[in-house]
């Protein structure tokens, strides 16, 4: 049987930019996360998979349906872009009702599906005010409720917590990611922010230049990266040591007075909650980030000082995949 979600070989030129032969395969109620750098293509294949735009080559099936050559209209997918675009001239409760009305359904309806996906959210008091009116927060509830009132087959949403401050961004996470699992939702969610991408996904996936380079679950690509260009996204180092190509966590780096595996010269350090960071230069070329619990920092430390430190795990990469 074909899986809830299936991309085969999606291929679409945007100018000089090429989405390449990309494939993936979901599970009903499954969260995606799709991760990497700016201008590495994730927008775009959300604008094809919603109808958008239309591949050159490939399939989209969704539901066990083709939607390939279907408008965007005709798919149940729905599409959460980062600016939220709500409509400012229209009250919370017309902007999500604007997909049932155009579904023409009949206003008894509309209303009782308005109101119960509000109280879902928490937003039944905001249902007679504009955006204008509204926190990030609100606004972010509104726009979520609109995409989950139809009912869409799939959610695709693109950076949708970019705008909000640190502390409200940890706050509608939560909310998220409880409303995910309480509704089994089947989301394919894009970002560039490693922390929103580990919490929210059951799978991810890491784009650059068009491709998605490795997918996986998200505890398997966080421990296990196959390249540099992720095991760096993730905050890895990447140090050659005893002719071997090795990804080092910082977590994973010990002071030692003895038996050190690698030593190198303090450049800065500075303290980050109950971890002392320090940055140290190996040589020339090489640089070495540690997180060390500040209890475990017995030495004064100093700029300029060496100091070794023993691994604890490491992930061996390809030697020839060097920059």
């Amino acid at each position: 049987m074909r899986p809830y979600v299936d991309l085969e070989s999606i291929t679409r030129r945007y100018g000089d930019f090429t989405l390449g032969s990309i494939s993936l395969k979901m599970g009903r109620g499954s969260v995606f996360t799709l991760m990497g750098p700016s201008g590495s293509g994730k927008t775009s294949l959300l604008r094809v998979i919603s109808g958008l735009d239309v591949p050159e080559s490939g399939r989209i099936y969704v539901n066990q349906e083709d939607v390939t050559n279907l408008p965007p209209n005709k798919r149940n997918i729905g599409l959460i872009f980062q600016d939220l675009a709500l409509f400012p001239h229209m009250s919370a409760f017309d902007n999500i009702a604007f997909g049932l009305r155009s579904r023409r359904l009949g206003r008894t309806a509309i209303d009782a599906k308005v109101e119960e996906m509000a109280g879902l959210l928490g937003i039944s008091k905001l249902l007679e005010r504009r955006p204008g009116e509204m926190s990030g927060g609100e606004r972010q509830r509104v726009a979520l409720a609109r995409s989950l009132v139809v009912e869409p087959s799939l959610l695709l949403m693109d950076e949708p917590l970019s705008s909000l401050d640190p502390q409200l961004r940890l706050r509608v996470r939560s909310e998220l990611k409880a409303l995910i699992r309480g509704l089994s939702l089947t989301i394919i969610y894009v970002t560039h922010d490693l922390e929103d991408g580990l919490y929210l996904g059951d799978y991810a996936g890491y784009m650059s230049g068009g491709k998605i380079l490795e997918s996986d679950t998200v505890e398997q690509l966080y421990i296990n990266p196959g390249t540099r260009e992720l095991a760096e996204f993730l905050g890895y180092n990447v140090i050659e040591l005893n002719g071997y190509l090795l990804a080092v966590h910082p977590r994973d780096l010990k002071i030692v007075t003895e038996n050190q595996d690698i030593s190198g010269t303090v450049k800065s350090f500075g303290f980050e909650g109950t971890d002392i960071r320090i940055d140290a230069s190996i040589d020339e070329k090489q640089f070495l980030a540690a997180l060390v619990p500040f209890s475990d920092v017995h030495k004064k430390l100093e700029h300029g000082i060496r100091l070794g430190f023993r691994i604890s795990r490491s992930v061996r990469l390809d030697p020839g995949d060097k920059p």
